[in-house]
């Protein structure tokens, strides 16, 4: 792709959107019609000593910021960087960063963030695809873009900015244009860009009167991922504000207690989390975010018993559930939390935020009545310019229905089933497509599938979602053949986030109905019976022979059966945490679930996160794990000997039996009290019925154990077992 002015790419902006009880009010003097750096030059010119960010001891104030952007901008021009180009950024959030991010909005340019947390092909194909020709590099930075025009690293920060060598020509562009470029799951197979323009940042931040923005004085969280565009309201919510943005490190994310350190050390008074990180703080140490005077939480639906835990927690801090897709600006609606029914089932989505329209439509584009379920249309000042290079589905997501939308403004099909309550409020239904939410990533299986399409060996690919995780039902493609395994689930790690990369089960054939299709609802019943944990390099077509479990013995034993509860796939010695699937998430449950199976006290915790983060192979882990076990409290004892088997035999008086009988191949079916993301409770590690003592609770709060009744679903001790909160892995959730 040539590296043409973003605009030629894309659908004129919509016009102005009026204000209509489908929409949100605005702020006096919301300033529209401005553009990020603009409003960033302003509040470095009144505060210019205040600092803007913190990274632990490192502080950068607005006058430092605005300089080094201003030296990183010139120097990005006398590279030949013309206005309204997309320029790449290289690395992960960082003091660093923000000067890339700032540099290249004063250059007239649009950022795209390309994070190093990422796959590598996944990295490529979104530099390709935005047409990059020039990037900037974050100190740090491993993974370069290839191909590139102009490559400029970000200076040191240690020493005042240069200052350009040249004048600095005047600045020109408009709030139309675009200020990033964020990237979706697609259906193709790639990730689909879309492109932001200022105005919608500007809508995020400054428009919504019932949710005052950060201020001098604030500290901000900085925790997403620069690629994710939740990062837009965490960098901009401060900078453009006077507030000062606190970068905190992958570690302190995952232990509500290492979190609570850093919101009280650092002055975090404002945090938007995933709903992911947002549950782990509630079930283990809802407390911990009582210092705060602000904490939302957005990327999939809020469970209301552990909102109501934190309200409970926090009297004085106010909780946000946040609604919005990648093509509106992260956020399109808000819902200012109150204590719920014990019996709810659902957090609203709220109404329109800010200069956010929203409206309820029937399949044939009629409005919907008050409790009539409809498709979600958004649209305002945060609407996307729509999707780079693909103006045939920009012109089908992005629609005008003048009838609707007063002024000709465009709207977004968000794809998602609502229902607007005579109050107003939106409440999540689910979706009309294949889309799901998991782990807080909007994933399509439409591209799973292509991508395991798109390899020689792979004939077809099915994926669905089963347990809050992906299988892919896979045929070979040239019949009779084995399907490398191993090699596959590599290759799906190179392209997909981890949280797409799903569980392989070879069959030699599909079953299909008697129209010819594949017969979706029949793909488990009829797979081969393997072990769906083991991505062994085996196929359906295989004679399998039933064999005595083997008994597990020693270290490395327990924490592979560790690994392959959480990962899905058993793991080799040398077989890398991340590259399996996992993510932070998943690292914070493996380290959770090691403690339990081995006694291990919780002050343990952080230890062993900074472990697996550090050396991510599983004989990595097992070196940490047993000097960890040595240096607490004495001398190691002998390797563990588990018998999983007999140990599965132990348990409880349990009351009568309700439901259908559990099955031991779901471990959620058989006990009450779940991990954040997981279907095992924290004492289910390998077998449902080891029961840690109360010290080796997640971050040192006692664990109750509770016997489930029956089929219980697996929700936290303080829900209703007749009841589930709306939205799960299984379904799609509502997305920020």
């Amino acid at each position: 792709m040539t590296d043409t002015h973003v605009s030629s790419r894309l659908l004129p902006p919509a016009l102005a959107p009026v204000m209509s009880p489908a929409a949100g009010t605005l702020v006096p003097g919301y300033p529209r019609d401005n553009r990020i750096p603009d409003l960033f030059e302003a509040r470095a010119a009144a505060r210019p000593d205040a600092p803007a960010a913190r990274h632990g001891e490192r502080v950068v104030t607005y006058g430092q910021l605005d300089a080094h952007a201003d030296d990183l901008a010139a120097r990005l021009l006398e590279h030949g960087v013309r206005p309204g180009e997309l320029i790449g950024v290289c690395g992960g959030r960082s003091l660093e960063a923000l000067v890339a991010l700032l540099g290249i909005l004063k250059a007239g340019c649009a950022y795209v963030p390309l994070d190093e947390d990422l796959p590598p092909a996944r990295l490529r194909a979104m530099a390709e695809d935005a047409g990059l020709s020039a990037a900037v590099t974050l100190p740090g930075s491993t993974r370069r873009v290839r191909g590139l025009r102009a490559s400029v690293e970000v200076g040191s920060l240690d020493h005042a900015a240069d200052g350009p060598s040249l004048p600095t020509p005047a600045r020109t562009g408009s709030a139309t244009d675009c200020a990033y470029v964020a990237f979706t799951s697609g259906t193709t197979g790639r990730p689909k860009p879309v492109a932001i323009p200022h105005r919608g940042v500007v809508r995020l931040v400054l428009s919504e009167p019932e949710l005052p923005p950060p201020g001098p004085g604030d500290g901000v969280l900085h925790a997403y991922g620069l690629s994710s565009d939740a990062s837009t309201i965490e960098i901009w919510g401060a900078l453009l504000t006077g507030a000062c943005l606190v970068i905190a490190d992958r570690e302190e994310l995952l232990s509500p207690t290492a979190l609570e350190q850093l919101f009280l050390t650092a002055g975090v008074t404002v945090a938007y989390l995933t709903t992911s990180v947002f549950h782990l703080v509630a079930r283990t140490r809802p407390e911990a975010l009582a210092t705060l005077r602000f904490v939302s939480a957005g990327g999939e639906a809020m469970d209301p018993h552990l909102a109501n835990a934190v309200l409970a927690a926090c009297p004085g801090t106010t909780v946000v559930n946040f609604y919005g897709p990648t093509e509106n600006a992260v956020v399109s609606t808000a819902h200012i939390l109150r204590p719920l029914p014990e019996d709810a089932t659902h957090v609203p989505l709220g109404r329109p935020f800010g200069a956010s329209t929203c409206h309820v439509l029937r399949a044939d584009g009629s409005v919907a009545g008050p409790g009539e379920e409809g498709e979600l249309y958004v649209g305002g000042d945060g609407l996307a310019l729509g999707y780079l290079g693909d103006q045939q589905l920009t012109t089908e997501r992005f629609v005008s229905l003048p009838a609707v939308e007063p002024g000709g403004g465009l709207l977004y099909r968000t794809g998602d089933r609502v229902v607007q309550h005579t109050d107003g409020l939106l409440e999540y239904r689910g979706r009309l497509d294949r889309q799901v939410k998991l782990r807080g990533a909007r994933v399509e299986l439409d591209e799973v599938e292509a991508r395991l399409r798109a390899h020689p060996e792979v004939g077809e690919a099915v994926v669905e979602v089963e347990s809050g995780a992906l299988t892919a039902y896979i045929t070979p493609a040239v019949p009779g053949h084995h399907l490398p395994l191993p090699a596959l689930r590599a290759y799906c790690t190179e392209w997909l986030p981890p949280q797409a990369v799903p569980t392989l089960v070879p069959m030699d054939h599909f079953p299909v109905t008697s129209g010819g299709k594949v017969d979706r609802t029949r793909l488990k019943s009829t797979a081969p019976l393997t072990d769906r944990g083991s991505d062994s390099d085996t196929t359906g077509m295989q004679d399998t022979e039933e064999t005595d479990e083997p008994k597990i013995e020693g270290l490395l034993d327990v924490l592979t059966e560790v690994w392959q509860q959480v990962l899905r796939v058993r793991p080799m010695p040398h077989d890398d945490f991340f590259h399996l699937g996992g993510d932070s998430l998943l690292a914070s449950e493996a380290v959770t679930r090691t403690l339990a199976v081995l006694s291990l006290d919780a002050t343990l915790g952080s230890t062993l996160i900074r472990a697996l983060l550090a050396t991510p192979t599983l004989e990595g882990f097992t070196a940490a794990v047993r000097e960890a076990r040595g240096g607490f409290g004495g001398i190691a004892g002998p390797e563990p000997v588990v018998d999983f088997v007999s140990e599965s035999e132990l348990g409880f008086a349990l009351p009568p039996a309700e439901g259908p009988a559990p099955s031991l191949r779901t471990p959620r079916t058989c006990c009450s009290r779940a991990l954040p993301g997981s279907s095992a409770c924290s004492c289910c590690t390998v077998c449902c019925a080891r029961r840690p003592p109360a010290s080796t609770a997640p971050y040192g709060r006692r664990a109750r154990h509770t016997p489930s009744s029956g089929c219980a679903p697996h929700w936290p001790a303080t829900a209703s077992t007749s009841t589930r909160p709306s939205g799960n892995a299984s379904s799609a959730s509502p997305e920020t």
